[in-house]
């Protein structure tokens, strides 16, 4: 219900280390979504809580029974007076606030995208406000304490020998930046505060630490606290690791897990001759996993597919796999998560046949089942060494190529084209002149 970045495994760590604190106050700063508090609840513990943020500071004042004392502002009212019935200073503002931060970013701006996100949540505003008050309403965070102050000033008033659990903005004007849309559109009695540096995060958890129970987290690793290190969480494989420090606990690794299912479908080996009909297979997501462990290039993170996806030849041999998701931003638009070729076989351009087949009029139809919009492009992005990829040089567009933010590699290419353009057969019919020509080995 409360957002938040902090990831699944630290609540399950913070439990288990606080059962070895005595029962009484926990002092929490930077409290965010208040998943602190919330893995604290039934424990025994008084959460005494801060923040200077307007969303946090919205809940936190809820959960404490004070007014919230957020307006929307007179210059957000042509657009948003739809809003202002739902503004009654307690729950009903958090949930505006709430459901503020999944649209108000596209108030405002051009596109059809924002446009629709704009006009879904003003239809629906009624039915989507109520069921978010009936959910808040029923949560089971306690706090003794809220006050709207900076971490810096406020952890000098904790007691020395309290326990202190907290995890800190991870980088600098990190909730300047996430909550901008709501500061842009709301008024309240914001604290004025300098934004934490990485150096002041650093200071933070010095002043945290000086204390008998503690426990915090960094998105850093901090050198001066190696001796107290508890755990290291990288939920997934693309997520950036988190070091745990504690006084007291028990030490923990949390590493990304994928469920791995055998594919009993044979695949195109050497000296097999490739054959139509071509053919498509959906794939469960641990087949998926399994062929992409075996097959992609081991440096490029996965990611969640919603349609994975076999190639076949006419043996029924697997050839490759695709895999696709809906675009973010896009509505027309499939985006290829992954693409690859089975190997070692006889042909050393079968990933250009698996990219035709992920853009035939097949695989559309199968995209606008399983996302249920009209799909009439697909993109992707190709991380390499040299300046275009050979892969899809000659069947997709590149829009863009730009430094790669991904170790190991000097490009990062973006590529778009169309789906649906051609068959099946008509993609083997293409690549097999062009592409499809087989290695010719010789014997000694």
């Amino acid at each position: 219900m409360f957002q938040g970045t902090i990831p699944g495994p630290m609540r399950s760590i913070v439990r288990e280390t606080a059962s070895l604190w005595p029962s009484g106050p926990v002092y929490v700063p930077c409290c965010g979504n208040f998943t602190i508090e919330r893995s604290l609840a039934g424990m025994g513990f008084g959460p005494h809580s801060s923040d200077v943020s307007i969303y946090t500071s919205a809940v936190g004042r809820w959960l404490t029974r004070q007014p919230v004392g957020i307006q929307l502002r007179e210059e957000s009212a042509d657009e948003l007076g739809w809003l202002a019935d739902s503004l009654d200073d307690g729950v009903g503002t958090v949930a505006t606030l709430m459901l503020g931060t999944r649209f108000l970013a596209s108030v405002g701006r051009e596109g059809l995208w924002h446009e629709r996100v704009v006009r879904s949540y003003r239809e629906q505003w009624k039915a989507k406000h109520a069921e978010t008050v009936d959910r808040l309403s029923g949560s089971d965070v306690d706090l003794a304490s809220y006050e709207v102050e900076d971490v810096r000033s406020w952890l000098q008033k904790v007691p020395g020998d309290a326990p202190v659990c907290s995890f800190p903005p991870f980088y600098g004007g990190g909730y300047e930046k996430l909550y901008e849309p709501l500061e842009a559109h709301f008024t309240w009695d914001a604290p004025h505060y300098e934004p934490l540096s990485d150096d002041d995060v650093v200071s933070v958890l010095g002043a945290i630490t000086d204390r008998p129970y503690w426990l915090t987290a960094s998105n850093h690793s901090v050198p001066e606290l190696r001796p107290y290190l508890r755990g290291v969480i990288k939920a997934t494989p693309r997520a950036a690791p988190f070091y745990v420090y504690a006084s007291e606990a028990r030490t923990r690794i949390v590493g990304p897990r994928q469920p791995i299912d055998p594919v009993k479908i044979p695949r195109l080996r050497e000296g097999e001759e490739l054959v139509g009909p071509l053919s498509l297979s959906l794939l469960k997501p641990g087949q998926f996993n399994a062929l992409r462990s075996r097959y992609l290039n081991p440096r490029i993170a996965p990611g969640a597919a919603n349609l994975a996806v076999a190639v076949r030849d006419g043996g029924g041999r697997v050839l490759g796999v695709f895999a696709m998701a809906p675009s973010t931003f896009t509505p027309d638009e499939a985006y290829v998560l992954s693409d690859f070729a089975v190997a070692p076989t006889d042909y050393p351009r079968l990933s250009k046949l698996i990219v035709m087949a992920a853009m035939s009029a097949e695989t559309q139809l199968l995209c606008q089942r399983a996302f249920s919009r009209r799909i009439r492009r697909v993109a992707t992005t190709a991380f390499s060494n040299n300046p275009v990829s050979m892969k899809y040089r000659g069947l997709l567009r590149l829009n863009k190529r730009s430094p790669s933010n991904e170790d190991g590699w000097k490009y990062q290419l973006q590529y778009q084209g169309a789906i649906g353009q051609h068959s099946l057969a008509e993609a083997l019919q293409v690549w097999a002149k062009r592409w499809g020509a087989p290695t010719t080995k010789t014997g000694v």
